[in-house]
C-alpha cells in the first residue's frame, strides 16, 4: 500500500509501515522456512534410503522370479558344423552330433523351350505337399515367361516358385519349393491335350518316368546322437531332441575331415556368481548409505539428517539379523549366507570368499539354487523384509507421508501470516494516515493563528 511520496507530515509512512510489518513477519517467516528446509532434507535423505533398499530388493526379485539358477550354457567344439541355443529345461551333459544329412529344397527342371514360342492352352495343376492350386494358361499368354508369371502371381499359391534358366540350347522352367522337407515335394498334372507342348511340364516323383527331371531331391536334415539315436526335422533345426537344446545345423560331418561334434550344456554358473557379487555390492552401498545419513561426529558436532532415525537402526539389524539366521527348511549343506562364503565384516559391509562361493556353486549348485532363489529362500526373505520397510504401507513411506502432510500444514501457516501481514499493514498504514491528517490540520490551523498574529 503507498499513497505516494507527499504527505502533510513530511514522513515517509510507506517505509515505516514496511519496517514494522518486515520486523514482526520475519521470525515467524524465518521459523517455517527454517522447518520447511529440514522437512525436505530428511524427505530427500529417506528417498536415498529407500533407493538404496529398493535396488537390493529389485535385485532380489529379479533373481527369484528370472529363476537364475535355471540358466545353462552350451558350447560345441565345433560350430562350423552346427550352433546350438539353450533354456532353462536342459539338462546338464555332454552329447555327440553326427550331422548326416542337410534339409533341403526340392527343385524341378524341364527341357528346353524357345522363349519366343507359344505353348497353347491348358492347366497346370500344381501341388506342394498336400496343398495344391490350379493354374489357367490361355493361348494368348502361353510362352514360358508367361507361365512362370502366372505361376507367382496365382493367388492360391502355397510356396512354389517359378524360374527360367538359359542354356547352349534353349530356356528352361526351375520350379521350386520355399520350403525344406520330404513332405514339401512339388507334383504337376498337365490339363492339355496330348500333343500340347505344356505336357512337358508333368512331374510326379512317384512315376519312374516324368517330363520334368529332379535338380535337387527334397530332404529332412538327419543327425545321430550319441551313435544312437536317428533325429530327424523338415528344416535345418533340430528342435528339443535333446531336452531344452536346439540345433542348428550348419554343414556335414563325415566321420574324417569334420568329426561328429561333441556338445556340451552346463550350469551358468558365471551369471549366478555374478548375481551375487551384485547383491552384495547392493548391500554395501546401502550400508554406506545409511552410515551417512545417520552418523554423528561428537567433535565437530556434525550429523546425518536422519541421525537417531529408528528406521535406519531397525532396517540395518534385520538385515543383519537376516545375513546370519539359517534359513528355515534350508538344504543341508547351505543354511546361512556365511556358509555360501558371503561374510559381514567388522565395518558392517559384506565381502565375498571365492574360495568357499566357487566350491558351492560347483559341488552343490542346486542346493545354492534352493538356498538362495527357492520358494522359501534367502531372495524371498529379504525381498520382504525390504518391501516392509519401502512397499506403499512400508515405515519409509508413512514417514514420508507424515512429512508431506507438515509440509501442507506450513503451507498453510505461511498462507495464515500472508494474510495476517495484509491486515497488520493496512491497519498501520490507517494509523499512520490518520495521524499525517491530523499533523496536517494542525499546521493549518498553525499557519491561521500566526497569520492573524500582529507582524
Amino acid at each position: 500500500m503507498n499513497i505516494g511520496s507527499a504527505t502533510a507530515s513530511g514522513l515517509d509512512i510507506n517505509s515505516m509501515v514496511n519496517k514494522i510489518v518486515d520486523s514482526e513477519r520475519a521470525p515467524k517467516e524465518a521459523r517455517i522456512n527454517e522447518q520447511r528446509g529440514q522437512i525436505s532434507t530428511t524427505i530427500s535423505a529417506y528417498g536415498q534410503l529407500k533407493s538404496s533398499l529398493d535396488v537390493m530388493k529389485d535385485m532380489m526379485s529379479d533373481f527369484r522370479r528370472n529363476d537364475a539358477f535355471s540358466a545353462r550354457m552350451v558350447s560345441v567344439d565345433n560350430d562350423e558344423v552346427l550352433k546350438p541355443s539353450v533354456d532353462a529345461d536342459a539338462i546338464p551333459g555332454k552329447y555327440t552330433i553326427d550331422v548326416q544329412q542337410l534339409a533341403q529344397s526340392h527343385k524341378i527342371v524341364s527341357g528346353s523351350f524357345d522363349e519366343k514360342d507359344k505353348l497353347g492352352a491348358g492347366k497346370l495343376s500344381i501341388a506342394l505337399g498336400g496343398r495344391h492350386f490350379n493354374v489357367e494358361i490361355p493361348e494368348n499368354e502361353s510362352k514360358v515367361l508367361d507361365v512362370v508369371r502366372l505361376i507367382n502371381r496365382h493367388p492360391a499359391n502355397t510356396g512354389v516358385m517359378a524360374s527360367l534358366i538359359k542354356d547352349d540350347v534353349g530356356t528352361r522352367l526351375v520350379l521350386s519349393s520355399d520350403k525344406p522337407g520330404e513332405d514339401n515335394t512339388i507334383k504337376v498334372k498337365v490339363d492339355a491335350p496330348i500333343a500340347s507342348t505344356l505336357q512337358k511340364f508333368g512331374f510326379n516323383p512317384n512315376n519312374e518316368l516324368n517330363s520334368m527331371s529332379e535338380m535337387q531331391a527334397a530332404k529332412d536334415s538327419k543327425v545321430l546322437i550319441d551313435g544312437l539315436a536317428v533325429v530327424t526335422s523338415q528344416n535345418n533345426v533340430i528342435e528339443d531332441a535333446i531336452k531344452g537344446v536346439d540345433l542348428n545345423l550348419e554343414k556335414l560331418t563325415d566321420g574324417i575331415d569334420v568329426k561328429p561334434v561333441v556338445l556340451e550344456v552346463a550350469y551358468d554358473r558365471d551369471s549366478v556368481r555374478g548375481a551375487i557379487e551384485q547383491f552384495v555390492q547392493a548391500y554395501n552401498q546401502f550400508e554406506n548409505t545409511s552410515e551417512r545419513l545417520a552418523k554423528f561426529d561428537p567433535q565437530s558436532q556434525e550429523k546425518g539428517p536422519l541421525v537417531g532415525d529408528s528406521i535406519v537402526r531397525i532396517a540395518n539389524n534385520q538385515l543383519r539379523a537376516a545375513f546370519s539366521t539359517p534359513l528355515e527348511k534350508a538344504p543341508e549343506s547351505l543354511s546361512t549366507l556365511s556358509e555360501l562364503g558371503i561374510k559381514t565384516t567388522l565395518e558392517g559391509t559384506l565381502e565375498i570368499d571365492y574360495k568357499v562361493l566357487d566350491k558351492h556353486l560347483d559341488r552343490n549348485f542346486s542346493d545354492v539354487g534352493e538356498f538362495l532363489g527357492g520358494r522359501n529362500g534367502f531372495a524371498r526373505k529379504i525381498e520382504e523384509l525390504i518391501h516392509a520397510h519401502t512397499g506403499i504401507t512400508g515405515s519409509i513411506r508413512s514417514r514420508e507421508n507424515s512429512l508431506n502432510d507438515q509440509v501442507l500444514d506450513l503451507n498453510s501457516d505461511q498462507d495464515k501470516l500472508n494474510r495476517r501481514m495484509d491486515s497488520v499493514q493496512k491497519r498501520t498504514f490507517d494509523q499512520f494516515a490518520a495521524m499525517d491528517n491530523a499533523m496536517g490540520k494542525m499546521q493549518s490551523q498553525f499557519g491561521s493563528m500566526m497569520s492573524m498574529m500582529p507582524q
